[in-house]
């Protein structure tokens, strides 16, 4: 089982799908890293809202899987954009990345194995 990700909550919650699990995982790996690149552009150009928002699409991305640490570092940056607590941002927003960096690489030999099946 993985710290990472509650597999099979994350299968639960997909309605023990298989199909839907591996479709999910892709739109993860395909939203999440320009999202993320929007959320530091956001941050650059002080755009709270934008911020906010980016933030929030990856908390429900990771929550999907129960990533827990990816969902916190999501909830966190979307609390300090909606506060308008700049100080925070760039410490979450590093926390976020690697958050996601190993929340996408847990999936490495998940895709793997669907390959070989």
């Amino acid at each position: 089982m993985s710290t990472i990700y509650d597999h099979a909550g994350a299968l639960k919650r997909m309605g023990n799908d298989e199909e839907l699990f591996h479709e999910m995982v892709g739109l993860l790996k395909a939203d999440a890293p320009p999202l993320i690149v929007t959320a530091q552009s956001a941050s650059r150009a002080g755009d709270a809202m934008q911020l906010q928002r980016a933030a929030h699409t990856l908390k429900g991305l990771a929550s999907n899987f129960g990533g827990q640490r990816a969902v916190a570092a999501a909830a966190e940056l979307e609390g300090l954009a909606k506060n308008r607590q700049s100080m925070g941002v760039p410490a979450a927003l590093t926390e976020l990345e690697e958050a996601f960096d190993e929340l996408i690489g847990a999936f490495a030999p998940t895709a793997e194995m669907s390959r070989t099946h």
